[in-house]
């Protein structure tokens, strides 16, 4: 009998994570961008080699004699019934065949004899499982207590979920810099840019201001040099400074006389030819 790994929240999250960004680089791909491809060449082996095969393909088989583990790729573990001691709960959570932390520790004797090992599972419906392997071997201990969690793991499970905290926050305040419209202060003497990868532009090195009627992806960005490139476009591209909303138009050119242009667009396009506007009166 098959029996599915349990996947907790937390790691459907992971998975989900990990094939966003997988997607998101392979898109990116098509922007020209450079940190696409990087992120797409890092991203789609380990989805394609560890992740997805991990998500789909964690169980544990109760057949004849034997206990096979599963875990991805792999061949997994074979265990014969008989040589199994006990089961226990346990919350453990060293890295194991396991997507969830309602888990059950199987200690076996090795079949050479002489010494005990333990693997840890976790099977969806753990009382079925326990109840098939007792059909194959009535010897087995199931421990009605659940094993407590050592106290070195304890502070390395803080320690993980701290790590994994700063990086989940760190990445949603870049998503949420990265997609707020830019803030534009026009002077007597400059022109600022407040957003990621913002600049102040001084009017005086400004050589000409028009306006495109078409979106920045139908202009042609080119390359990502170093920017964001989400559903807005910031940094540096090949075309020049980018604070646009690719596929809106009309979008804004600055020329300016060291060669750098800047091209600026909101998701309202009224707000685009507003700010236009009160930019020809510089000119």
């Amino acid at each position: 009998m098959k029996f599915k790994s349990k996947v907790d929240w937390w790691m459907q999250l992971i998975f989900a994570g990990f094939l966003i960004t997988n997607i998101w680089a392979l898109v990116g791909i098509f922007s020209g961008g450079a940190g696409s491809i990087i992120m797409a060449i890092t991203f789609t082996p380990i989805n394609a080699f560890l992740m997805l095969p991990m998500w789909l393909n964690t169980y544990y088989l109760v057949d004849e004699n034997e206990l096979l583990i599963k875990c991805g790729l792999g061949k997994g573990t074979r265990l014969d019934v008989g040589q199994i001691i006990s089961i226990c709960e346990t919350n453990d959570p060293t890295n194991s065949p396991a997507l969830s932390m309602s888990r059950l520790e199987i200690r076996y004797r090795a079949k050479s004899g002489g010494f005990s090992d333990t693997i840890i599972i976790s099977p969806k419906d753990k009382q079925g499982f326990i109840e098939q392997l007792r059909i194959k071997n009535e010897n087995i201990e199931v421990s009605g207590e659940k094993k407590p969690m050592s106290k070195p793991t304890k502070v390395l499970l803080l320690i993980t979920g701290v790590i994994l905290a700063i990086t989940v926050i760190g990445v949603g305040a870049l998503f949420i810099v990265g997609e707020r419209e830019p803030s534009v202060t026009i002077g007597s003497d400059s022109i600022r840019i407040s957003a990621m990868y913002g600049t102040t532009v001084d009017v005086a090195d400004i050589t000409g201001i028009s306006l495109l009627d078409q979106s920045m992806r139908e202009f042609g960005a080119g390359r990502r040099i170093n920017g964001y490139n989400g559903s807005a476009w910031r940094g540096h591209f090949a075309a020049g400074l980018l604070f646009v909303r690719p596929d809106v138009s009309p979008t804004i050119r600055i020329e300016r006389n060291n060669g750098s242009t800047i091209f600026i667009s909101f998701r309202d396009p009224t707000r685009t030819l507003a700010l236009y506007e009160n930019l020809g009166l510089l000119m």
